[in-house]
């Protein structure tokens, strides 16, 4: 089979193309015949090496296609089944893959009319979103919501989903102006801020009071920056380290300035709790399918890989990139 690798992380000119043997599936797990898989910012952290990843490696970890075959003990799947699935061991730049059987998802009765390219560009961000507001942030109606890197793939289905919960207020935070805009013009976001003007605009904004709600998935001094902006008892939830370079925060910070600290991971919910993770992908998926997230696709060939790697790593990326496997 057709696939995208990487035998050594650095920059985008690792991946290749190369024919691979097909997996198969093992106890509780099904192979998927691939018709699109999603390019995300995971992707790119693991194929730069910023986590430990056995090598060689296929990139992929949001799909669609069909069930090809089913592992032992897996029931309410069928092969030739139109499927959006979620391989957590990555492996979907590939003209076939493996997932588990409860991170796979029918496109089927409501979500029947989920194009597989949508559903291959949406799930693992669609997931994050409803993970992280409705799980780590617990937003509730009346909330002043912050998310950073805004105008990418997930920032955008976050501001959408903050207002669908009832958010009074949802702002945009980008590197640049430009970018803030554009997350603005994306839906959700009522303001969109450079990361340099937060700390001039946010007294204005929230009435002196700072967000109850601030989603940060850069990481870096980016981290420090925005933690002051929250309000008494706000909640800072950390998704991500996109800039690669954490913070050390005293316990004793919470108690002084009485907010919250949490977080959402993919990986790691789904480890501990995957019914919880299935709850959150099923959810995702129908908030895409019934329109209440919209997302901007843009569907690539093989060899167009590396370069929305490189737009995701040089933030130049708008929407969310699929390979067009078959």
């Amino acid at each position: 089979m057709r696939a995208v690798r990487y035998t050594r992380t650095g920059g985008p000119e690792v991946l290749e193309t190369v024919e691979l043997p097909e997996p198969q599936p093992g106890p509780g797990e099904v192979a998927v015949d691939v018709t699109h898989a999603g390019v995300h910012f995971a992707d790119v952290m693991f194929r730069r090496g910023q986590f430990p990843i056995d090598l060689p490696a296929v990139p992929g970890l949001q799909v669609a296609g069909t069930v090809a075959a089913l592992g032992e003990g897996v029931t309410g799947l069928r092969v030739g089944q139109p499927v959006a699935a979620v391989p957590l061991g990555f492996g979907g730049h590939a003209e076939r893959v493996v997932a588990g059987a409860l991170t796979t998802v029918p496109l089927e009765g409501e979500l029947a009319a989920l194009a597989p390219a949508t559903a291959a560009a949406t799930a693992v961000n669609a997931t994050t979103a409803v993970g992280t507001l409705r799980g780590a942030a617990r937003i509730t109606a009346g909330d002043r919501v912050l998310v950073t890197a805004a105008s990418g793939a997930l920032g955008t289905l976050l501001g959408q989903l903050a207002r669908a919960l009832g958010a009074a207020l949802v702002v945009g935070a980008a590197s640049t102006l430009e970018r803030a805009e554009r997350a603005v013009a994306a839906g959700g976001f009522d303001h969109g801020l450079p990361y340099g003007e937060l700390a001039r605009h946010t007294p204005d904004l929230t009435g002196g009071a700072g967000f109850d709600v601030v989603i940060d998935s850069v990481g870096g001094d980016l981290r420090g920056q925005v933690a002051p902006l929250l309000a008494v008892l706000g909640r800072h939830v950390v998704i991500g380290n996109a800039a690669d370079h954490d913070l050390t925060l005293a316990a004793n910070q919470v108690w002084y300035d009485s907010f919250t600290l949490a977080g959402y991971n993919l990986g790691g919910v789904a480890a501990r709790r995957p019914d919880l993770f299935r709850a959150h992908l099923e959810e995702g998926l129908r908030l895409v399918a019934d329109g209440t997230l919209r997302q901007e696709v843009e569907e690539i060939g093989w060899s167009d890989v590396a370069r929305a790697h490189a737009l995701l790593e040089e933030r130049r990326g708008s929407g969310a990139y699929v390979l067009r496997v078959r």
